[in-house]
C-alpha cells in the first residue's frame, strides 16, 4: 500500500477483509493518514501527529468520513455520500470515504456507489475521493463492487504475536496475570485482537 502510494498508483478503492478485531478499521485509519499526513508519505508521523492525522485518529477530520453501514444501509445515505463527494477536499488532497461492514449495504446502496467507484470525482487541488471499505463477509458484497476494489485479506493473527502482544500492554498497565492465563486468553480469542483485549 505504501509503495502504491509513493509511486502514485492509487487505486479508487481498498477492500478490507477479515474477522471481527483483526484490525481492518484500524488499517483504514492508517491508509487514510498515509494518504493525507502533511509531511507526506515519505515522512508519515509517528510519535507526534501533524493535524491530518491527529484528526484522522480521533475521526474529526472533515475530509475523513466514516460511515457504519450497519446503522446507514440505504440508498438514501449513500446518495449523501455521493453528493458530499462533490465538493473537493478542504484542508487535505484526497477526500476518503471509510465504510466498515460494507456488505450492510442494500442493492440499490450498491448500485448508487458504482458509477461514483468507477469514475470518483477529480477535484480542482489535483486530488481525489478514495474509498476504503471494511468487511466480514466478503461473499455478500456484489463482484461488481469487489472487482472494482484493490482487495486485502487480513489473516488472524498468530498466537505468538497475539500473546507478545498482550504480554506488552500487561507490562504497560502494571498487570498481575499470569502467562497461562494469557495463554489461554490468545487460545480464545482464535486470532481476534480486540477479542484477547475484551478478555
Amino acid at each position: 500500500i505504501i509503495n502504491s502510494i509513493k509511486a502514485n498508483k492509487i487505486p479508487n478503492a481498498y477492500l478490507f477483509t477479515g474477522i471481527r478485531g483483526i484490525g481492518k478499521t484500524t488499517i483504514a485509519r492508517i491508509v487514510a493518514k498515509s494518504l493525507n499526513c502533511i509531511n507526506g508519505v515519505e515522512n508519515l508521523c509517528k510519535d507526534t501527529f501533524c493535524e491530518n492525522c491527529d484528526a484522522i485518529s480521533n475521526s474529526s477530520h472533515i475530509d475523513v468520513l466514516e460511515m457504519d453501514a450497519a446503522s446507514k444501509t440505504g440508498v438514501d445515505d449513500v446518495r449523501d455520500l455521493i453528493e458530499f463527494s462533490k465538493y473537493g477536499p478542504t484542508s487535505s488532497k484526497f477526500k476518503i470515504f471509510i465504510i466498515d461492514e460494507v456488505h450492510m449495504l442494500s442493492k440499490q446502496a450498491f448500485n448508487a456507489l458504482l458509477k461514483t467507484l468507477e469514475e470518483p470525482p477529480q477535484y480542482e487541488n489535483g486530488g481525489s475521493l478514495k474509498f476504503i471499505f471494511a468487511t466480514t463477509e466478503i461473499k455478500k458484497i456484489p463482484i461488481t463492487v469487489v472487482s472494482r476494489c484493490q482487495r486485502f485479506d487480513l489473516s488472524r493473527i498468530k498466537s505468538s504475536e497475539l500473546f507478545e502482544f498482550i504480554v506488552k500492554i500487561k507490562e504497560k498497565e502494571n498487570g498481575k496475570i499470569t502467562d497461562d492465563a494469557l495463554k489461554l486468553i490468545v487460545k480464545m480469542s482464535e486470532g481476534s485482537v480486540r477479542d484477547a483485549l475484551s478478555l
